[in-house]
């Protein structure tokens, strides 16, 4: 809600370049991942997962205090834009220009709305029509809803992928996992948050630096993308998979650690898959504003509902 507050208050200050509202549009995405529970189509089994998390996550929890660093840094961009969007004047006693490039300068307040027109923000709140949905199939024999992701985007491109993933894993590859745990054991047992005297982390010393290792990608269970596009007509396209583990009865034996991972009980090792059956769902169609869109699959379908929300956020033309 506040993301939608700040896009407001930055489009609101531009209202008097009208003549961008004739070519950009704002569409609310809304859309709702089930599954056929009396299906009989058998799994595909492969190997080795796609990996989907270079699409946008908006379904990744955020801790809290990287929230709240988020939204007052979003703020104070907000509360800064009257004075980057104002006349450059140049300074008394000079008659060097502000800036170099004065039509650039000039352009630059377009070029700030068309970005916030286009502004890919996530939507907590589900609209009336998929809590309807949602209720219905809850209630139904067949089907069940799995997964629902709501977003606000432009009409112009670059067009964004959505990650779409429900929040069990069914893999986690680690190739760091070894190194993690090497760190952990030399980290001294009493070591407290903080910061020493001369500036650095506690528990490093002067000349040491905190390393930070990439993170580990992470398979769901329920894992794909989502993306809307516009040329002549809105395009909706889905690529997502639910996926289910299998384990081998006789496992091979995993690597062994790094000398200096001597305590077994530090680290347990899970058997890891040998393999996966996995249901795809792949479409991509054309779709319209205002009603309900369905893809359907064997096993897979998804539930669209696209809002062009245009007009709401259009500020009236000033007398």
């Amino acid at each position: 809600m506040q993301y939608r507050f700040l896009l407001i208050l930055i489009i609101s200050w531009f209202a008097s370049l009208q003549p961008l509202w004739a070519e950009n549009n704002r569409y609310r995405v809304e859309i709702l991942v089930l599954t056929h529970l009396d299906h009989t189509e058998n799994p595909i089994e492969i190997r080795n997962l796609e990996d989907f998390s270079s699409a946008l996550d908006f379904l990744q929890p955020i801790e809290e205090d990287a929230e709240e660093d988020t939204e007052k840094e979003a703020a104070e961009d907000a509360a800064t834009l009257a004075d980057e969007a104002g006349p450059a004047q140049a300074p008394a006693g000079t008659e060097e220009p502000l800036f170099e490039d004065q039509t650039a300068s000039a352009q630059a307040p377009e070029e700030l709305l068309a970005e916030a027109l286009n502004a890919v923000v996530p939507v907590q709140e589900m609209g009336p029509e998929m809590q309807d949905a949602w209720r219905r199939l809850r209630l139904s024999g067949p089907f069940r809803p799995l997964q629902y992701l709501a977003w606000e985007q432009g009409s112009n491109p670059p067009f964004p992928t959505l990650r779409v993933h429900d929040g069990e894993a069914v893999l986690i590859d680690d190739p760091w996992a070894a190194q993690r745990l090497v760190e952990e054991l030399a980290s001294p047992p009493d070591m407290v948050a903080g910061e020493n005297v001369n500036g650095t982390p506690a528990g490093l010393d002067a000349d040491e630096t905190e390393t930070t290792l990439p993170d580990p990608v992470v398979y769901y269970r329920l894992d794909g993308t989502a993306s809307l596009s516009r040329s002549r007509f809105l395009h909706l396209a889905f690529a997502i998979e639910w996926r289910e583990p299998k384990f081998d009865l006789n496992p091979a034996p995993t690597a062994a650690l790094p000398a200096a991972a001597v305590n077994p009980e530090a680290l347990p090792v899970e058997p890891r898959p040998s393999g996966f059956l996995m249901h795809r769902l792949e479409q991509s169609r054309p779709v319209r504003s205002g009603r309900m869109e369905y893809f359907d699959g064997p096993v897979l379908g998804v539930l669209a509902w696209i809002t062009d929300i245009t007009d709401s956020i259009n500020p009236a033309p000033a007398d």
